[in-house]
C-alpha cells in the first residue's frame, strides 16, 4: 500500500521500518571526506552519535506519516541534519584498522599539527615545526602520522595544496599564478609541475575540460 510518500509491505511479522533517500554532491568539494569513507556506512544507534541520529529518524518519520503544514520542508531540513549526524558519528568511530586522514585526525597531537597546515598551507612548513606544534619530537611525529594517515605530513599538506587549488580552479577567475600563491607556491609553474604529477593534466587544462564539459 502506498499512501504519499510512505509505502506499506508485507503480512503479519516483525515490523521493520525503512527509510530511504537520496543526496546530491559536488565530486570535488567533497573528494576529501567521501576518499576517506567506506562505500557501505554501518552505524551503531545504541551510542551517544546514535541516540542522536534515532531521535532525528523517529522526527522525520512524525513529519512524513503526519503530512502537517509545511511537513516537506521541515522533512527536507531533517534529513540534512540526519546526513551531518551520520558523518560526525562515522569520523567518530573511525579508527582500529583504517588508516587516512580521518584516523589521524582523532589524534590529539597529530591533529593540532594538521590544523597548523590547514590554517596557513602558504607557510614554508617543515616536519620539525610540525613536531613541535604537535608536542612530539620529529621522529615520533613522522612515524605516527605515517602510521595513522597513510601518508608523510608533507605529503598530506601537497594534497589539501592541490584539493584547494582545484577549488579555486573551479569557483573563482584566479589565474593559475594567483592559485599558486595562495596555495603555497612561488609560481604557477611550480603548482603546475606538482598538480600534473598527481592529477595527471596540468591546472590550466583541467579547467578548461571542466568549462568545456558544461
Amino acid at each position: 500500500m502506498f499512501t504519499g510518500h510512505t509505502t506499506q509491505h508485507g503480512g503479519d511479522g516483525e515490523r521493520t521500518v525503512l527509510v530511504s533517500g537520496r543526496f546530491g554532491f559536488d565530486a570535488t568539494a567533497a573528494e576529501p571526506l567521501f576518499s576517506a569513507l567506506p562505500p557501505l556506512l554501518r552505524l551503531d544507534l545504541d551510542n551517544a552519535a546514535g541516540r542522536a541520529l534515532r531521535a532525528t529518524f523517529d522526527l522525520l518519520e512524525t513529519e512524513t506519516s503526519t503530512g502537517g503544514f509545511g511537513a516537506a520542508l521541515v522533512a527536507g531540513r531533517l534529513t540534512d541534519v540526519l546526513f551531518v549526524q551520520a558523518m560526525r558519528a562515522c569520523c567518530a568511530s573511525v579508527g582500529g584498522g583504517a588508516v587516512n586522514w580521518l584516523a589521524a585526525l582523532r589524534d590529539p597531537q597529530l591533529s593540532a599539527a594538521m590544523g597548523a597546515m590547514h590554517g596557513d598551507m602558504t607557510r614554508r612548513w617543515t616536519i620539525a615545526e610540525l613536531a613541535r606544534v604537535a608536542g612530539m619530537s620529529r621522529s615520533a611525529f613522522a612515524a605516527a602520522f605515517r602510521a595513522k594517515s597513510g601518508d608523510t605530513p608533507l605529503g598530506y599538506l601537497t594534497s589539501w595544496r592541490l584539493y584547494r587549488a582545484k577549488i579555486l580552479l573551479r569557483d573563482t577567475p584566479l589565474s593559475v599564478q594567483e592559485i599558486a600563491v595562495r596555495v603555497g607556491y612561488d609560481t604557477g609553474t611550480a603548482l603546475s609541475r606538482v598538480f600534473a604529477r598527481h592529477e595527471g593534466i596540468s591546472p590550466g587544462a583541467r579547467r578548461r575540460n571542466r568549462r568545456d564539459s558544461r
